[in-house]
Parts: C-alpha cells; sequence; structure tokens
C-alpha cells in the first residue's frame, strides 16, 4: 500500500498557508496509526520542494494560496511525481473547482468543513489507486446518474 515498506504506514505531506490549521491538521493525522505526516508547508513553492524531496505517498494541500495555488501545485505534482497522490481540501464548494482540480490531476476532493474521519478515509482510498469525492459532490453525481437512467437530461445539459 505504501512506499514506506519497512513501517507500512502511508507518509503524508500537508500544506496550507493558515498555521494553526496546518498544525491542527498534522496533529490529528499523526493520531492514526497508519499514518505518518513527514512534512509541512505554507506556499505552493515550498510543496513542490517538500514532494520532490521526500515523494509521500499523499500530499494534502489547500487551493488558495502564496506562491503557487493549490491547482498548479496539483497539476505539477501529477506530471512530476505521478505516485504522489493529491487530494485538495478546500472551502470552496463549487464544481467549478472540483472539475479544475480533478483536471489537474487530483485523485481527490474533500471540503474543509468535513470531518477528519472523512479526511482520513480519502487519504486510505486515494493511496489505493481510488478517487475520493468528499459527500456533497457523491451526492451530485449519483443524482446525474439517476436523471440518466430515469431518461431525463440532467439539468447541466439543459438550455
Amino acid at each position: 500500500m505504501s512506499r514506506n515498506d519497512d513501517l507500512d504506514l502511508i507518509s503524508v505531506v500537508v500544506v496550507d498557508d493558515h498555521p494553526i490549521a496546518r498544525e491542527g491538521l498534522c496533529a490529528l493525522l499523526m493520531a492514526e496509526p497508519d499514518l505518518q505526516v513527514v512534512g509541512e508547508a505554507g506556499d505552493g513553492l515550498e510543496a513542490i520542494r517538500l514532494v520532490e524531496q521526500l515523494q509521500p505517498d499523499v500530499l494534502v494541500l489547500d487551493l488558495k494560496m502564496p506562491g503557487l495555488d493549490g491547482h498548479e501545485v496539483t497539476r505539477r505534482v501529477s506530471e512530476r511525481w505521478p505516485e504522489t497522490r493529491t487530494i485538495v481540501l478546500s472551502m470552496h464548494r463549487s464544481e467549478a473547482y472540483v472539475l479544475q482540480a480533478l483536471k489537474c490531476g487530483a485523485s481527490g476532493y474533500v471540503l474543509k468543513g468535513s470531518g477528519v474521519t472523512e479526511l482520513i478515509q480519502a487519504i486510505r482510498e486515494v493511496v489505493r489507486g481510488r478517487r475520493y469525492l468528499g459527500p456533497p459532490f457523491t451526492e451530485r453525481a449519483l443524482e446525474l446518474y439517476m436523471q440518466k437512467a430515469r431518461g431525463a437530461r440532467p439539468e447541466s445539459e439543459r438550455a
């Protein structure tokens, strides 16, 4: 599961420009027996340096940061280190942000208003090679599938 075979831990780098949010998140993740926070950064440029240096299993990052924004960090990490899975942790609920994150190579998208258990679930899922979207987005996707199953055109396709 993890490239840290000797310890069987999932290595994580956390990136957020708010120190208290970043430190709290790191403490919560480190409380999990299978997770190890190996680095943290406050901006996009430092995030790139850390991923290059540490090559973690998972990068958890905010979208709005100084230096490089989260979308650009995600794109670069996806291109250069595809074995590092990126989870966007954002306050932005807009479908446009989610689609842009996925287009840039994100494996997951979790809202900051979610509980830490959801983020932990997302980390474990993306390490297994799956994608993860928080409940508001999966519910919307299911709604679109149900509309298609009933033969109705989804609202997004109506003019």
